[in-house]
């Protein structure tokens, strides 16, 4: 019933939000209003031993109002209200990621100790041992906060002469020639939270609050120098962002401490493995994740960018250069707890190991970073004894004692008496990184070169390319040198001698050192294209051209030996030094524009990735209502980004927007 109310009060906002809309003659001179209600459905397709499942229910309603008293000042606001209706009627198990079996963790004779997942709740569902379970919740039912509703609210002020403009407010603005994958379109941190990175491309970015100018050199009668060098028309824009914003996303399967869930595109936790492929996994270890973000508003952590545009070679070109703050997080292990009585890693039941006196290596009732690596990965460690206690029961011999039984801990494999344990890792999601940039982009006509079938029509190239400086990266390595040497009471020094180094999978390398855990490597991104529209040879009925682009990308990130992650919290399949894309898109406009088919194909050749999108657009019913089937299938290697990560999350989805 809440949820219903919820809903119903988004409803009841939505048209008191559009309803000045309905009436578009305002009979006020320079005030137009337009808006948009649409509503979807899904159904989910070929799930892992699901079959079918109703989808996401995305539905928007959407106001913009833009007054222009004269040619000089102009004022937008543009307002959203958008959610997901699917936690009414459906739920769906997560066929990736998952928590490590801690209750069924009795030996099985022959098969090891540790052979399913935890029974734990989520979202007020039991999840069954042997299931990854996520179910969906009200984590995108309204997307109500301010900064979500508010995709626009500025004014702007133009010089009578064209000699520059000046914007400030809370909008969103757009770089680079490249669509699908973006290099140079970095001003704004996305939302990757309802369709990830396969939405359009201004339904994607988050809005800021920036100011914004545009100098026109020529009639500010200042563009010889650039004439001189062959720079046509050169105009220069210039962006201040005092609001930092990351990009918004939602991890499934949740850390002890959260239970939030966002869905069939929300992000699952991460694989949960040992240094072995076929290891018992982290039974026991956790982690709990927290943001470090920069200050929202700041001067200090303030974004700066600037592009210089100008005609060059028959084309139009781009200099840019950004510096700002990263949109995404590298995972920095801070410390960890030992849970004393509980081993599902919950403090509300057990208790936070005490304080050791004399222990230095011990912060209040927490281990700091480096005793934490070295209890994990160390020789006689965490991970020694998981491991020795699968090997024990496929009949190896008998296990080592666990690191825990000095904290009073109980080792039933050795018949150690003691109340069961646990290790919660905290980790922060770490933003607080400068993203230095620079790039160029250039588009041309080929036309005084090449013209190509029945009706002569010329291609038209883009050619973008950006050099991003210290990329912080997580890297899946370990390496010795953290040690454990309690000095009260516990367990005998445990020196990390090398006995787990080299690489590791999985939510085993959060428990790594931050100082061996995070490096910084440049990342060079090139990008060209080919548009061209095609007019089917035989058809002669054919009354518009299908628009079509090809885009081939080359990724290449410096020092990638280093076992340097796709993203953090996650470890993904490891970046190679170069990694390559092509997209092509085609959109066909058929029966008088009535029928239009949009497609959109992506291949991630090192990920061994597939997606292709298709919408067919019903445009049959008058100027206001848009009708549209939307199919999206992806194929990929699972955590393999950013394809294979959803690679269960194909869908069929019908739509109706009302627009205005």
């Amino acid at each position: 019933m809440k949820k219903i109310t919820k809903i119903s009060l988004a409803a009841i906002l939505g048209v008191s939000m559009v309803a000045p809309a309905m009436a578009i003659d305002t009979g006020i001179k320079g005030l137009t209003q337009s808006g948009r209600i649409k509503l979807g459905a899904s159904v989910l397709y070929d799930l892992p031993d699901q079959g079918n499942k109703a989808g996401p229910a995305n539905w928007i309603i959407e106001s913009k109002t833009t007054y222009r008293p004269n040619r000089q000042w102009s004022f937008i606001g543009n307002f959203w209200l958008r959610g997901d209706m699917s936690s009414q009627f459906t739920s769906y198990d997560s066929p990736n990621g998952g928590l490590p079996d801690q209750v069924n963790g009795a030996i099985v004779p022959g098969t090891g100790a540790f052979t399913q997942n935890a029974n734990f709740n989520l979202n007020s569902s039991n999840c069954s041992g042997n299931a990854y379970c996520a179910e969906m919740d009200d984590e995108l039912e309204v997307l109500k906060d301010w900064e979500d509703i508010i995709r626009e609210l500025s004014v702007k002020y133009k010089d009578k002469k064209g000699r520059y403009s000046v914007k400030f407010g809370r909008f969103q603005r757009g770089w680079g020639q490249s669509d699908g994958l973006r290099l140079m379109d970095v001003l704004h941190a996305q939302d990757l939270r309802q369709r990830f990175a396969f939405t359009d491309s201004d339904e994607l970015r988050l809005p800021a609050l920036m100011v914004s100018a545009d100098f026109n050199f020529r009639k500010l009668g200042i563009d010889g120098p650039f004439k001189a060098i062959g720079m046509k028309n050169p105009s220069l824009e210039i962006n201040f962002v005092p609001e930092v914003q990351t990009s918004n996303f939602i991890i499934n399967n949740p850390t002890p401490g959260d239970q939030t869930s966002g869905g069939i595109f929300g992000l699952d936790w991460a694989d949960v493995n040992d240094t072995t492929e076929n290891g018992p996994g982290l039974a026991g270890l956790g982690f709990n994740l927290y943001d470090n973000k920069p200050n929202r508003l700041s001067l200090t952590d303030a974004e700066w960018s600037m592009r210089l545009k100008f005609g060059t070679l028959g084309g139009s070109a781009t200099i840019n250069a950004f510096y700002g703050q990263q949109d995404l997080p590298v995972s920095k292990l801070i410390g960890s707890s030992l849970i004393v009585g509980d081993g599902f890693n919950d403090p509300s039941v057990g208790t936070q190991i005490p304080s050791i006196p004399g222990n230095s290596n011990s912060v209040g009732a927490s281990f700091n970073a480096a005793t934490t690596e070295a209890v994990v990965f160390g020789a006689g460690g965490y991970l020694n004894w998981l491991q020795s206690v699968d090997a024990f029961a496929k009949g190896g011999p008998a296990p080592i004692v666990s690191p825990l039984a000095g904290f009073g801990c109980g080792d039933p494999f050795n018949g150690i008496p003691g109340p069961a344990c646990s290790i919660n890792g905290e980790v922060e999601l770490d933003y607080d990184y400068r993203q230095l940039m620079v790039g160029f982009t250039f588009a041309r006509d080929l036309s005084d070169f090449i013209r190509i079938g029945r009706k002569s029509s010329a291609p038209t190239v883009r050619l973008e390319m950006s050099h991003e400086f210290d990329h912080p990266f997580n890297r899946s390595r370990v390496y010795p040198g953290a040690t454990f040497d309690p000095d009260g009471p516990g367990p005998a020094p445990i020196v990390f001698d090398g006995s787990f180094a080299g690489e590791v999978t999985g939510s085993g390398v959060l428990a790594v050192e931050a100082s061996r855990n995070i490096v910084k490597e440049d990342i060079t991104s090139t990008m060209i294209g080919f548009d061209f529209p095609l007019w089917v040879p035989g058809w002669e009925s054919q009354a518009k051209s299908i628009f079509t682009s090809l885009q081939l990308f080359d990724i290449y990130t410096h020092n990638s030996d280093q076992g340097l992650l796709q993203q953090s919290p996650y470890a993904f399949t490891e970046i190679q030094d170069h990694q390559n894309f092509v997209t092509f898109a085609w959109n066909a406009p058929l029966d008088n524009q009535r029928l239009v088919l949009d497609g959109l194909y992506i291949r991630d050749f090192q990920g061994s990735g597939d997606y292709y999108r298709q919408r067919i657009d019903f445009n049959y019913f008058g100027d206001s209502w848009r009708p549209r089937v939307e199919i999206a299938h992806f194929s990929g290697n699972k955590e393999s980004a950013p394809i294979g990560t959803f690679n269960n999350s194909d869908y069929v989805e019908v739509s109706l927007t009302y627009q205005f």
